[in-house]
């Protein structure tokens, strides 16, 4: 344990909070690679090659589903609890393990520690920390345990007590984590008329993507509901999360059942429930598949594309650019066209500090995702719609395929690894970690005239 600590504070102490929380991230992934590899891992004779491995796990730490084995037909049982483990500490956060366990054996974190945390979740959070990390544990035990007893009652009816109960808690907490792995070859498909079975993972995966800090604010409001004081008021953060994520599933909902139905009928996302829970996986960055996602058209995909890059919310387990950020580039633009000086939302003014980051993120989202598919179509002989929604796939952590995932040269998987390490830990992070440490410099120059248009 002494060595541990040591290990620690020498670590912390020469590394930034970014470029210790991204050699995090790289440190399970080397652990996860190596698990994966053993004979243990597989059902078969033959082990997983180093770039499946590397692969499988980074989609698995990272929340994005994406696979070149099937989950449920390669992997042993071990294998299948690796793949498990790291599901629920990356997309978590591992970081928040390291400082529950702390908490739980009466240790207390150091600052540096803090700033690690408080980086893994969000810089600009004024939460209580501490407190923070309790009720992450907290909500995630509740509503996992909730989504895997709901599921295991379903799998009761198709799959003896033992496969049932494995079924449910998998599927729940990859659920939760929007991570999509299924321990089916087929994902999702063979349940897509079930509403029962839909509703359960949708709300789960939903749960898991609106963010910790909704949860939060939602809990809050709710006991207030209760009591004779005056009642809690959600935060514009809230709102927002609300407004953009319901908005983007009822539209991807309605433009992929009629772009399927009506303009394509007879195709693969052909019913309301299909649509829905196409739109919502999207949206959420889960990643299960209900239909072949191959075999929709080019609009349903392009929607998708977008619902993935976009993704889910802050301090969350989806991916993407997040839902306030889309918000935040949208009032902006509303902004300029009204000639308003300031960017507001829900009687609130949001920093022009807020509003740089969420454009640097942007900017460096569509620079990644430019150049990953770039360099995927001179190194793949695959069409350009698939690779632009396989790149999408694997920066937003949305875990869809068109199914080329598993035809791809080795150069091509380990590219759509670094984009799933990416997308999880977030573009600002990783350009954070090759900066190094930053100096404030607080002085301007006279104004420039620079010409736009």
């Amino acid at each position: 344990m002494r060595i541990l600590k040591t290990l620690n504070s020498i670590i912390i102490v020469k590394l930034t909070t970014a470029q210790t929380l991204f050699l995090g991230y790289i440190g399970f992934i080397l652990i996860g690679t190596i698990l994966l590899m053993l004979p243990a891992s597989s059902v078969g004779d033959e082990s997983l090659s180093l770039v499946n491995a590397i692969f499988t796990t980074t989609s698995s730490i990272s929340g994005t589903g994406l696979i070149v084995v099937d989950t449920g037909g390669y992997f042993s049982f071990f294998g299948q609890m690796v793949v498990l483990i790291l599901i629920q500490i990356g997309n978590v956060g591992y970081m928040l393990f390291f400082a529950l366990a702390v908490l739980f054996f009466g240790g207390r974190l150091s600052i540096l520690n803090k700033m690690v945390v408080k980086e893994s979740i969000s810089r600009h959070s004024k939460l209580d920390l501490m407190m923070f990390i309790k009720k992450v544990f907290k909500y995630t035990i509740v509503i996992e345990s909730i989504s895997a007893i709901l599921l295991i009652i379903f799998f009761l009816q198709h799959f003896p007590a033992g496969e049932a109960v494995k079924q449910g808690i998998f599927h729940s907490i990859s659920a939760f984590c929007t991570a999509g792995f299924s321990l089916f070859s087929n994902s999702l498909i063979d349940f897509n008329e079930n509403y029962y079975f839909n509703i359960v993972l949708l709300f789960t995966s939903y749960a898991g993507c609106i963010g910790f800090f909704v949860l939060y604010d939602i809990s809050l409001f709710t006991k207030s509901l209760f009591k004779k004081k005056k009642r809690y008021k959600l935060s514009a953060h809230v709102k927002i999360v609300f407004v953009v994520s319901i908005t983007i599933t009822v539209i991807g909902t309605l433009f992929i059942y009629l772009s399927e139905s009506v303009i394509g009928p007879g195709s693969e996302g052909g019913t309301f429930l299909k649509s829905l829970f196409q739109a919502m996986s999207a949206s959420t960055t889960v990643g299960f598949s209900s239909v072949n996602i191959g075999q929709l058209n080019h609009s349903s995909l392009l929607y998708i594309i977008l619902e993935m890059f976009i993704g889910a919310s802050p301090s969350g387990t989806g991916g993407g650019i997040k839902t306030t950020v889309f918000a935040l580039m949208v009032l902006s633009l509303f902004t300029y066209f009204r000639n308003r000086r300031h960017v507001n939302a829900f009687n609130r003014t949001i920093p022009l500090s807020t509003i740089t980051r969420a454009f640097s993120i942007v900017m460096l989202a569509v620079i990644w995702v430019f150049l990953s598919v770039m360099i995927l179509n001179l190194t793949e002989d695959k069409l350009f719609l698939n690779i632009l929604f396989e790149a999408v796939s694997a920066f937003g952590n949305g875990g869809m395929s068109t199914g080329i995932t598993g035809d791809l040269s080795s150069f091509g998987k380990i590219l759509l690894s670094i984009s799933m390490l990416i997308g999880r830990v977030g573009p600002l992070i990783v350009g954070y970690t090759f900066i190094g440490k930053r100096k404030i410099v607080d002085y301007n120059y006279p104004d420039a005239n620079i010409l736009i248009v």
